[in-house]
């Protein structure tokens, strides 16, 4: 994965700070794993906190305010979990 990524910004999207802290403590799992620092059960610990981390809907009082894609956002994380899968599996 580059090192930038580029959401849409939309009205009733996610908040971006929940956005980047999920994506931030996944790339931070990557790592670990790349490197060889982490048991499986382990891996299995930390990726049930991740994904269990909220990605709440941008609002202002009852209104929608502007957030992140949710389309872009689900998508590029789904391609996050697929990545720590196969280097798990190797």
């Amino acid at each position: 994965m580059g090192n930038e990524i580029y959401f849409d910004t939309v009205l009733g999207g996610y908040v971006k700070n929940d956005v980047l802290a999920k994506i931030d403590a996944y790339n931070a799992l990557i790592d670990r794993i790349s490197g060889m620092m982490i048991s499986d059960a382990a891996i299995n610990a930390e990726l049930l906190k991740i994904r269990h981390m909220p990605l709440r809907k941008a609002k202002i009082l009852f209104l929608p305010a502007s957030g992140f894609s949710v389309s872009q956002t689900d998508s590029y994380i789904d391609d996050l979990e697929r990545e720590i899968a196969d280097k798990v599996m190797l």
